[in-house]
């Protein structure tokens, strides 16, 4: 059997990204993230608007690809920029000049027009921010390392993941879906907690200006620091942190020995586990900070056997071997439904890891520290982007297994990566996506509401 043949054609003109139109139009439509970096920062005549050279960048990191140079393709497309309701397209070195002069002079107000651009999304498209089994939206915050070891990019160092050179950011994600609410740069050699607090704060405050009141913050043993206790406080939100063992002042062990039986829970043939529970003063600058500490205890029969000719086993001795792990909270809770409500916290390791490897953002593009920090502002707002198509566009997905959420890598398989002709004709440029693709009706009613005009007021 002969095999296909393959032919190059120089009418036909394709993409395999028609799912960026959805991008540009939701920036359009939820947010003034074009607007703003144009209004802000003035070009003189004939220059690109700084939204038309940062749009195109938000749109590649929404594909995967978080290198300049991605956009070489893209370069001086009309249809690019028809899609993104741009005017026109910038190039590589155009676009990486604009971010090193943004870092530069203007790192802060240009990340904070970004995250604002990340809330007006959230706020504007009415997308849910859905609370947790106590009715708090959880707000999960952790550091994670970005290895970037054999570069000499500013700021890369050990990470205190073992032989991990690189960077260490903060991300701080809310609700069951796992919006982005707040991001933190960082060098690879600065501890979780130096400057947590104040992301924190911010990230709660960023919250609050969607409408949520209930907050529960989760953070694991890195962020064990009164000083997190005490802003939490004042802010009046809830807290939920795994405790480092080595803030406990506690004889747990004697008093776990004395419990009776009946105490003890059977989780498995040899284990048993059982909570504990306390107040405790936490004191930061001056400052007494009540908490109350909960103990897990499991305790595990273990034995030693010795083998005894021909084939028979003595049993020599055995013993009950106590573990105990630890956090601190505000919730008068159950500690059976502590453990059960922390254990979702690992939810959010799963979003560091679609950050650095579906996103592309693992490397960072530039080997300087604050583009990089602009560079990663700009991937969580292409984060959320994504994360607000995968919701409005369940219909285009619903012939893959069922998901409450779906990973970035499935939605931009199945929403970014869209094979389309690019037709062209009577001063108009369209997409064609073909009838081969899967949820075309679907697909087709997401652009046209994504891309719809605003109705007029009453």
């Amino acid at each position: 059997m002969s095999g296909m043949g393959m032919r190059s054609s120089e009418e036909l003109a394709l993409t395999g990204v028609g799912g960026i139109a959805l991008v540009g139009n939701a920036l359009f439509r939820y947010t003034d993230f074009r607007a703003a970096f144009t209004r802000t920062f003035h070009k003189g005549r004939g220059g690109i608007a700084w939204g038309d050279v940062l749009t195109p960048y938000v749109a590649s990191l929404a594909t995967g690809k978080s290198d300049f140079e991605a956009l070489r393709p893209w370069f001086g497309q009309a249809w690019v920029a028809k899609a993104l309701r741009i005017h026109r397209v910038a190039s590589p070195e155009t676009l990486r000049q604009h971010l090193d002069n943004l870092a530069d002079g203007h790192l802060e107000e240009a990340l904070q027009m970004v995250r604002q651009a990340s809330l007006d999304l959230i706020r504007r498209s009415g997308a849910s921010i859905t609370p947790c089994s106590t009715g708090h939206v959880c707000l999960d915050g952790d550091t994670t390392p970005q290895d970037n070891g054999k570069t000499k990019k500013e700021g890369v160092s050990r990470t205190y993941m073992p032989d991990v050179f690189g960077f260490a950011p903060m991300f701080v994600f809310a609700g069951v879906e796992g919006w982005c609410i707040r991001e933190e740069f960082r060098p690879g050699k600065q501890h979780g907690q130096k400057g947590a607090t104040a992301v924190l704060r911010a990230a709660i405050q960023d919250l609050r200006s969607l409408g949520v009141e209930l907050i529960l913050i989760r953070l694991d043993s890195a962020f064990d620091a009164a000083e997190n206790y005490s802003m939490a406080q004042g802010e009046g939100v809830d807290f939920l942190v795994k405790g480092n063992p080595a803030h406990v002042r506690w004889n747990w062990l004697e008093e776990a020995q004395a419990l009776s039986s009946r105490a003890w829970t059977r989780t498995g043939r040899n284990r048993r586990e059982t909570y504990l529970s306390r107040m405790e003063m936490r004191e930061f600058e001056g400052k007494q900070i009540p908490v109350r500490r909960v103990l897990k205890i499991t305790k595990r029969l273990m034995w030693e056997l010795e083998d005894v000719p021909p084939g028979q086993r003595l049993l020599l001795r055995r013993w009950p071997k106590y573990e105990m792990e630890t956090w601190v909270t505000s919730l008068d809770l159950p500690g059976e439904k502590l453990f059960d409500l922390y254990c979702e916290h690992a939810t959010a390791e799963q979003y560091h890891a679609e950050i650095k490897s579906e996103l592309d953002l693992e490397r960072m593009p530039s080997g300087a520290f604050k583009t990089n920090a602009l560079v990663l502002g700009l991937g969580m707002l292409a984060y959320n982007t994504l994360r607000l198509l995968g919701i409005l566009g369940k219909g285009v997905i619903r012939h893959r297994h069922p998901a409450k959420r779906h990973r970035m890598k499935t939605i931009i398989q199945e929403l970014i990566q869209i094979p389309a002709r690019i037709l062209r004709g009577s001063g108009q440029l369209k997409l064609d996506i073909g009838r081969a693709l899967p949820g075309r009706e679907a697909f087709l009613a997401l652009y046209r509401s994504l891309a719809a005009p605003f109705p007029s007021p009453a």
